[in-house]
C-alpha cells in the first residue's frame, strides 16, 4: 500500500495479533509496533519511530487512550499521524467523543479483515484527494462513459490533478452519466500513445447559461484503479501542462 508504519495499542496479545495481520498481510505496512497500554504507547512514540497510523483499544487499564489521543493530536512530528479508537463500544455517544477528540474513525470490535482495510483506503483516499493539487487547464480530451461505446463524448479538460478531474462536455444522454457511474478518460499526449483513465462520476452538472452545445455539461470524476506507471504517465502529463503557455492551448484545441 503507502510507504506506512503502524502503532497498534491493545492490552490483549490476541488482538494485536490480529490486527497486525491485515495490516502486514492484507495492507502492505512497512513496520509495526505494538504496545500493551497507553504508558507503552508513549515510550514508542518517544523513541523517535516514524508512525504514520495508531489503532488503539478504548478500554485499557492505566491512562486512557483519549489521553494518548490528546497528546498526539498536540504534537507537530504526529500532525498527519491517522490514530484509530477500536472499541467494543458501539454506542453513537462514544463514536461522537471519539471523533471529537481527534480521532481519524472508530472500529467497533470484533471487526472482520475487510472492514479495516476499507477503513484504511477510504482515509488515505481523502487524505490524497485533499493534498492534491489541481492543474487548472483548457486542452481536449475524450470520455466514455460506462464503458459504452454509443456514450462517447469529446470533452475539454478543466482542471486536473492525480486523483482526478473535471471536464465539459455536450450534454449527456438519458440514461448515462450518473453519479457512480464508470468511465474512461482518454488524454491526448503530444508525444506517445493515448493516455486511458479509469474513473468514476462523482457529480454532473448542466449549465443553463452555457451557449456552447459542446461544453454545456460539467463532470467530475475521481480516478480509481491507476496502475504505478499509469500515474507516472498522468504526473508527466500535468507537469508538461504547467509549462505551456496559454496561447500555446489554445493553439493546441485549435488544431485537436
Amino acid at each position: 500500500m503507502l510507504q506506512s508504519n503502524a502503532l497498534i495499542v491493545d492490552s490483549s496479545v490476541s488482538m494485536r495479533s490480529y490486527v497486525r495481520a491485515i495490516l502486514h498481510q492484507e495492507l502492505g505496512f512497512n513496520k509495526i509496533h505494538e504496545a500493551k497500554d497507553a504508558d507503552d504507547a508513549f515510550q514508542v512514540l518517544k523513541s523517535g519511530h516514524i508512525i504514520n497510523w495508531i489503532f488503539s483499544s478504548l478500554e485499557m487499564p492505566g491512562l486512557s487512550p483519549l489521553d494518548l489521543l490528546g497528546t498526539v493530536r498536540n504534537d507537530p512530528n504526529c500532525a498527519h499521524t491517522r490514530f484509530v479508537l477500536m472499541s467494543s463500544n458501539d454506542e453513537l455517544v462514544t463514536r461522537k467523543i471519539a471523533i471529537r477528540a481527534g480521532a481519524a474513525d472508530y472500529l467497533c470490535k470484533p471487526f472482520i479483515p475487510s472492514q479495516l482495510v476499507n477503513m484504511v483506503h477510504r482515509l488515505t483516499g481523502l487524505a490524497e484527494r485533499r493534498g492534491a493539487e489541481r492543474l487548472k487547464i483548457a486542452l481536449p480530451c475524450e470520455i466514455n462513459i460506462g464503458f459504452d461505446s454509443f456514450h462517447h463524448y469529446g470533452a475539454e479538460v478543466a482542471d486536473i490533478s492525480v486523483t482526478g478531474c473535471r471536464v465539459k462536455t455536450s450534454q449527456v444522454k438519458h440514461g448515462s452519466g450518473y453519479v457512480d457511474d464508470y468511465a474512461t478518460v482518454t488524454l491526448p499526449l503530444e508525444n506517445g500513445s493515448p493516455l486511458d483513465i479509469q474513473a468514476k462520476i462523482k457529480r454532473v452538472e448542466f449549465s443553463k447559461t452555457c451557449t456552447d452545445p459542446l461544453r454545456n455539461t460539467e463532470v467530475a470524476m475521481e480516478f480509481v484503479d491507476a496502475t504505478p506507471t499509469l500515474k507516472e504517465r498522468l504526473e508527466s502529463f500535468i507537469d508538461s501542462c504547467k509549462g505551456k503557455p496559454a496561447a500555446e492551448r489554445q493553439e493546441w484545441l485549435a488544431t485537436h
